[in-house]
């Protein structure tokens, strides 16, 4: 049998109506052919509940016989329970028995013949009832590691931890000092503080940023503040409550949110928690089984052997079953949430939030929408977050009611697969297609897109380890800067909120962890870059159809990929009022070679939106357009 004798395209509305996720209690259509050559007795749909953990069959209908194929067709009914509902199909010809499924877990789109049971395509099956916050998919954010973003007056060198080491210029490289375990013995600090975020609030709304996510801010013994020591205390290097406060304030007068970062997965050894070291006046699990804190944590051989994150005994795991914790955390009146709730804090990113069960994150989630229902709820997820498994269970964070968001590092991967020459535009444009089947609408247009952060080298040292390494240093230069321009326009573009993690903007480069931590290059940056990023954050802020317009993949070539953002008939995507707008996003990623590449397109004109001169007119229904190697352009419909 050939390969196309059978066929069934996930993508496509002729065999599975509607697209993508579906809400509990909605009907799927699912269609499949199969060529006339081959005497079909019967087709079995398989479908599978994914919390149910059973399966069902059903016969599918003959529904038209054109040449060359046999269409068969069935229509299933998606549960009550949001989940996951996997499907593949069964088909019996004569005396054989073969089976169609996807390529394989991470692609979706057209199937594949097996012998076996194949792997199963997803349709997520979603609480429709749950939204994200309308503002957070039209938002752009602005990551700060806070003690390397900026100074501002005197820095409490007093108040920093005993162990630290404190720079005394801004312009060192951040560096670890450890022992011959390769522990961390001393922490670096280069004094950042919230009073020096204050003061370049107008800067960082110029890039047209409207949302500040700030790595841990509360008292820790550590620079990055991942080992939490006081979840009240705002660490006293950066600054005072007063002063945080003032910074929410000062920052929505600009009309910029602030998000903070909440690690409530593991505390400090040094906290007053668990308190190893006894610097904290409270008694501490470490110190006492009758510790109010003791059923935190996981002992294995009191008081030396206990559970911790990664296995790094200065990060303790906690509990996140025992409810004085989750009290602490979420319900009683002076909890973490409600404290900083108070403060004016409604936005959280969760740290590792595969480490909390998703029925904490619902606490913390109702939480936080009863208080204001504009609040969003981001969680660091590497993977497809619609999917994910994680200590063998399968979580629920989009199935509504538990995230509103995740970090989109599959993007990542992927922008930098194809940029690198490791995959294909069509390869790219399936993954891509796969994750927006995956995710509910709701979920797609709030992701968190980026380029760089805390814990992945920054964008322009990777680009510049992907290029060849024959050429010389100016040609180099000129290659990355295209590269990082080609990206980030893709990624202000594109359905999502685009996040720029400090400094990306100046320039900065940076490997692994610290290096990726440097301080922000005040007085070297590259004002090019700067003006770039201003640019394109401007363009998003003034373009709807960036936001919450329609998204229609484009691949005119291997090396070339792209995507339409439309708005249409006076509403958007989710039905809300908005002026009509078609624009046009395609970049080449071949470094050498030009291409030239014809799309369909409407009639008019189409004009480049960074260079507002260049004109392109559509003949016949066909727009064509030739790119210079790393090249990107955004093109928006005149008439």
């Amino acid at each position: 049998m050939k390969a196309q004798d059978i066929y069934h395209n996930s993508f496509d509305l002729t065999y599975r109506e509607p697209f993508g996720a579906a809400p509990n209690g909605s009907s799927v259509t699912l269609t499949i052919d199969i060529n006339h050559r081959h005497p079909v007795s019967c087709v079995i749909l398989h479908y599978i509940y994914d919390k149910l953990d059973r399966e069902a069959t059903i016969e599918m209908d003959r529904v038209s016989e054109k040449h060359p194929s046999s269409s068969f067709e069935a229509s299933i009914m998606m549960p009550e329970k949001p989940q996951l509902v996997w499907y593949f199909f069964e088909v019996k010809i004569e005396e054989e028995v073969l089976y169609y499924g996807r390529l394989n877990n991470e692609e979706s789109g057209e199937g594949e013949i097996y012998k076996e049971v194949p792997p199963s395509w997803q349709i997520t099956v979603y609480d429709p009832s749950y939204e994200t916050p309308s503002w957070w998919k039209h938002a752009t954010m602005y990551q700060i590691f806070p003690d390397r973003f900026n100074v501002s007056g005197k820095v409490r060198i007093g108040d920093a931890p005993k162990s630290s080491l404190m720079h005394t210029h801004w312009d060192n490289d951040p560096f670890y000092i450890r022992n011959d375990q390769e522990e961390v013995v001393r922490w670096d600090f280069f004094g950042g503080n919230i009073n020096g975020i204050i003061k370049k609030l107008d800067y960082i709304q110029s890039l047209g940023v409207t949302v500040i996510y700030l790595n841990p801010v509360f008292e820790a013994e550590s620079n990055h503040r991942y080992d939490t020591g006081d979840y009240h205390k705002i660490d006293p290097l950066l600054g005072t409550k007063e002063e945080f406060e003032q910074l929410i304030r000062k920052a929505a007068e600009l009309g910029i949110e602030v998000m903070l970062d909440g690690v409530f997965s593991h505390t400090g050894s040094n906290s007053k928690y668990f308190n190893q070291r006894d610097q904290y006046e409270t008694v501490g699990a470490y110190q006492s089984v009758k510790s109010p804190y003791y059923s935190w944590y996981t002992f294995y051989d009191y008081p030396d052997h206990y559970k911790a994150w990664w296995g790094i005994g200065t990060l303790p795991t906690l509990n996140k079953e025992d409810e004085s914790y989750r009290n602490f955390l979420i319900h009683e009146d002076s909890s973490v949430i409600k404290t900083w709730q108070r403060s004016g804090v409604k936005h959280w990113r969760l740290d590792v939030a595969d480490e909390l069960t998703d029925d904490l994150i619902k606490q913390i989630n109702r939480q936080l929408k009863k208080y204001d229902s504009s609040s969003v709820l981001l969680g660091e997820v590497w993977e497809d977050a619609s999917n994910k498994t994680a200590y063998g269970k399968r979580r629920d964070y989009f199935l509504g009611g538990v995230l509103d968001s995740a970090m989109n590092y599959p993007l990542r991967d992927v922008m930098l697969g194809f940029i690198k020459g490791d995959v294909d535009a069509y390869y790219l444009d399936r993954r891509l297609l796969t994750l927006s089947e995956h995710y509910p609408k709701q979920f797609f247009y709030s992701l968190m897109n980026m380029l760089s952060t805390h814990d992945v080298e920054r964008i322009k040292t990777l680009l510049a380890e992907f290029l060849p390494e024959d050429l010389d240093s100016n040609k180099r230069a000129e290659l990355v800067r295209k590269q990082i321009q080609a990206l980030s326009l893709w990624l202000y573009t594109f359905p999502g909120v685009p996040s720029l993690y400090y400094g990306d903007e100046a320039g900065l480069t940076g490997g692994e962890d610290p290096d990726n931590r440097k301080p922000y290059p005040w007085g070297r940056e590259d004002q090019h870059l700067i003006s770039w990023y201003k640019t394109i954050g401007n363009i998003r802020k003034k373009h709807p159809s960036l936001r919450t317009g329609s998204w229609n993949s484009l691949t005119p070539h291997e090396d070339v990929y792209g995507y339409e953002r439309l708005i249409e008939h006076g509403v958007d995507h989710f039905g809300d009022p908005s002026a009509d707008e078609h624009l046009l996003y395609i970049m080449n990623r071949n470094v050498s070679q030009e291409r030239q590449v014809t799309l369909p397109a409407r009639k008019g004109k189409w004009q480049h939106l960074i260079n507002k001169n260049q004109m392109f007119h559509v003949k016949q229904n066909e727009l064509t357009i030739t790119l210079e190697p790393c090249e990107s352009v955004l093109l928006r419909r005149l008439n």
